[in-house]
């Protein structure tokens, strides 16, 4: 059976991955500090958004009007879109995880095709059971028709791809962002590390920030 695709709101990314995130999926999206994933979350919702389909974003580590700010520096007026039931943000400080499972579905009241949770970073350290209590996340996640993406920290230099160890063996897609130094510059690579249902490379590809978001320095091929 052929899975649907969700537009990642970026032209290369969905080159890459056959058309965008494969649907009701969770994928993590993991990056070392400075490399753009909270853009890369918000620029996802707003092409839902543009698209009528209502999208979600919970914060664990800003304030909402720094959220807002934030998106409006790229002309994505997630305000408006609040108005008119197209995205809804929510900023919020859980203490456990039970409390983390319960916030994120009572946002979920709204019937969102698209959330962003970020991060989990900041959530997996309230797990007791770090890698059942995030299976049980995520599975609940897929089984409510929506397609999530969760944004974790990585650490420079240190191995493995999340700072928590366990997401990327759990979601269904794992994209990686770091900054490299090549010839005395620093430039931003992304590589596909697993998407399921889509045919992928690991190759890395170049990307910058601009003023519309994240965008591939140069096209990749189409797959």
């Amino acid at each position: 059976m052929v899975t649907g695709r969700v537009s990642t709101g970026i032209k290369g990314l969905d080159a890459l991955t056959g058309g965008g995130y494969p649907e009701d999926s969770v994928v993590v999206i993991s990056g070392t500090p400075g490399t753009g994933k909270t853009i890369m979350g918000m620029q996802f919702l707003y092409e839902g958004a543009r698209k009528g389909e209502m999208g979600i974003y919970v914060s664990f580590e800003q304030e909402k009007k720094d959220i807002l700010r934030q998106a409006g520096q790229f002309g994505w007026d997630f305000a408006d879109l609040e108005k008119k039931n197209l995205i809804r943000v929510f900023s919020m400080w859980p203490t456990s995880f039970d409390e983390v499972i319960a916030k994120i579905f009572k946002c979920l009241y709204y019937k969102p095709k698209r959330l962003v949770v970020d991060s989990i970073t900041s959530i997996t350290y309230t797990m007791r059971d770090n890698r059942e209590a995030f299976h049980k996340m995520a599975e609940k996640l897929k089984d409510t028709n929506l397609t999530a993406i969760l944004i974790s920290e990585m650490l420079s230099g240190k191995e493995g791809f999340t700072r928590d160890g366990i997401s990327e063996f759990v979601a269904d897609g794992l994209i990686l962002l770091r900054s490299v130094e090549a010839a005395g510059e620093q430039k931003n690579l992304l590589r596909i590390e697993k998407l399921r249902s889509a045919k992928i490379n690991k190759d890395s590809h170049a990307y910058q920030v601009t003023g519309n978001g994240i965008e591939f320095t140069s096209p990749p091929p189409v797959r």
